[in-house]
């Protein structure tokens, strides 16, 4: 049911207040991620005694970008103009961010304390009754909306579970959003109207432990899950489609 792949991110949560845009770490970054052609730059973050400027590499067609804030890094796949962009798999996009954290923390070795895959999809475009499956089979809702049909909608649901990373139990939240959205969206480089429903997963593990845990093996291992997670969602979600 899914058609179009419109972001893969993977967001390292720790203390990255040394990864700064010196020109020994510029040569570093531009060397260890010269297959992605990733070209750095700066923005600006808030911090506690005013704007500070920190290191984002990012690749010529803005498709891939690495953004190094004090507390988190994260690493992005978007897809700027669908039908030209090549997204590939989730797991490709898994592959090419191991290899890249690899690549950090040789530099900079670390532990991290948070760790996160967030994805976001379109379904196939649909029919109107199609599209009203869905909404009707995620909420229950009131006389007016049966009534009178929704134009758009939003519905996010959070849980939490608890899964192995490794020898350690840890609580993951897992967050799902499935939204009928109107707007605009590049297509074949051209500017195009669309009316379609988005599905878009926040998988993370839960933010009260706050200790520095996380190393390379559980980076990859808690990504392994939360793939096969994101998957299974995915498929759960292909079924509300009724009509």
């Amino acid at each position: 049911m899914i058609d179009t792949n419109l972001k893969y991110q993977i967001a390292l949560f720790g203390s990255f207040e040394d990864i700064s845009p010196k020109a020994d770490i510029l040569k570093y970054f531009i060397d260890a991620f010269s297959d992605k052609q990733l070209i750095p730059t700066t923005f600006q973050e808030l911090g506690p005694t005013g704007l500070l400027n920190r290191l984002s590499l990012k690749s010529t067609d803005d498709v891939w970008s690495i953004e190094f804030n004090s507390n988190r890094i994260d690493i992005h796949k978007s897809n700027q103009d669908i039908g030209v962009t090549s997204m590939g798999s989730l797991d490709d996009f898994i592959s090419d961010s191991n290899s890249m954290i690899e690549k950090i923390v040789s530099k900079f070795p670390k532990k991290f304390n948070r760790l996160a895959l967030v994805t976001r999809h379109l379904f196939k475009e649909m029919k109107e009754a199609e599209m009203l499956s869905i909404f009707h089979n995620t909420v229950k809702t009131i006389d007016l909306y049966k009534k009178n049909a929704p134009v758009e909608w939003n519905n996010r649901v959070v849980t939490r579970v608890v899964e192995k990373i490794n020898e350690n139990d840890e609580t993951f939240n897992i967050i799902s959003e499935v939204n009928r959205i109107k707007g605009n969206l590049k297509i074949n480089s051209v500017a195009t109207p669309i009316d379609r429903v988005e599905l878009k997963f926040d998988i993370n593990t839960y933010q009260i432990n706050t200790d520095y845990r996380f190393d390379l093996k559980d980076i990859s291992t808690f990504l392994k899950r939360a793939t096969e997670i994101e998957k299974q969602l995915e498929a759960e979600y292909a079924k509300l489609v009724t009509v």
